[in-house]
């Protein structure tokens, strides 16, 4: 991931290099951007169980809500089962002692005990529960599956990423503009970008604009947005976005 976030600003440099200067007035300035997708998440697991079920392949769209992936998680149901048993056996010993206390029967100490071991067994239902949620993933957004690095019954790396998802219903691109562009360029100044990769152009505009730049390239990254249609767009085109220098 590192590595293509250089390579995708050495691009950008490159482009920024044939780039026309920014003084030329009504002439059409060109640099590259790339299409990033808003929601975009690699997801996976500590859980270190092994995968039962990944309903979605490469490619394939899902919905916020359906389910990514699955854990045979038998060994955790067995540990919350035996750890609501153990509260189920500590509450009956704090009713208990509440009881004799009422009749003088047993201190305070025992009662605040039991309470205690009662809060404590509570306690770890509720962390087992919190874990056993994590044996099913679901959507976080509408979207695709990029990249899928499981099988179904492995058990997966912890410190490695199972997949990465990316949403669609919101798509942005990312650039790098001479910062001397900054004395007329705005969020809501309009240009156009044209996708390499389906040979079509599309209206957009900047949204946003970084707050700093860099004093080595002289460059600010900035941000827009498609105001047109956007079918047959994917995160990961990208193409040259054409701005007009204004008059002064």
């Amino acid at each position: 991931m590192i590595a293509s976030r250089y390579a995708f600003a050495s691009a950008l440099l490159v482009g920024l290099m044939v780039a026309l200067p920014a003084s030329s007035q009504n002439e059409e300035t060109s640099v590259r951007g790339i299409v990033r997708s808003v929601d975009e998440a690699w997801i996976s697991t500590d859980l270190g169980f092994r995968v039962e079920t990944l309903p979605f392949r490469e490619g394939q769209s899902f919905s916020k809500g359906d389910i990514l992936a699955t854990f045979d998680c038998g060994d955790l149901m067995a540990e919350l089962n035996s750890a609501e048993a153990q509260l189920r056996a500590e509450q009956i010993t704090y009713e208990n002692n509440s009881r004799l206390a009422k009749l003088n029967a047993a201190g305070k100490f025992e009662v605040q005990l039991s309470k205690a071991k009662t809060d404590q067994a509570a306690a770890m239902v509720e962390a087992y529960q919190s874990k056993l949620a994590r044996c099913t993933i679901k959507a976080p957004f509408d979207g695709r599956v990029a990249v899928m690095r499981a099988h179904a019954y492995e058990i997966p790396d912890r410190t490695q990423p199972i997949m990465q998802i990316v949403g669609q219903s919101e798509l942005e691109i990312e650039m790098l503009l001479p910062s001397l562009w900054l004395k007329w360029l705005k969020p809501g100044v309009s240009f156009d970008f044209s996708i390499e990769e389906t040979g079509g152009s599309l209206p957009a505009e900047v949204s946003r604009i970084a707050a700093v730049v860099d004093p080595v390239s002289q460059t600010v990254k900035v941000i827009g947005r498609f105001t047109g249609n956007t079918n047959g767009v994917l995160p990961g085109m990208s193409g040259p976005a054409k701005f007009k220098a204004p008059d002064g």
